[in-house]
C-alpha cells in the first residue's frame, strides 16, 4: 500500500483452506519475483501446512496465473510444461 496507512483497507475477508477447497473453482494470482518461492511450493513442493498454497494441488479446478518473474524458482521443465499447456488452450485472438 505504498507505505501509506490510509490506503490499507479497514475491513477484510478471511477464509480457511477448507472453504477455499470447497469452491467450484479457485484462481490464485502470483505476481513478481517476491512470490517465486511460494509458487515453487505451490507447484513443485509437497502438500504441507507450512505452505498453505500447496493445498491447491488437491483442487480439481485450481488455476494459477503468474508472471514470468514469479516462475524464477521453478524447474525449467515445469515452466515449459505449463507454457505448452497455456499455448494449447489460449487463443491469442480472443485476448
Amino acid at each position: 500500500f505504498d507505505n501509506d496507512i490510509n490506503k490499507v483497507p479497514k475491513t477484510a475477508l478471511t477464509v480457511g483452506v477448507g472453504t477455499v477447497l470447497a469452491a467450484k473453482e479457485v484462481m490464485i494470482i502470483v505476481n513478481g519475483h517476491n512470490k517465486a518461492r511460494a509458487l515453487y511450493h505451490a507447484v513443485e513442493g509437497g502438500i504441507t501446512q507450512m505452505w498453505t498454497i500447496s493445498a491447491l494441488q488437491n483442487h480439481e479446478h485450481g488455476i494459477i496465473v503468474c508472471d514470468d518473474a514469479a516462475t524464477e524458482e521453478l524447474k525449467v521443465g515445469t515452466y515449459r510444461y505449463f507454457k505448452d499447456i497455456e499455448a494449447a488452450h489460449i487463443d491469442p485472438e480472443s485476448l
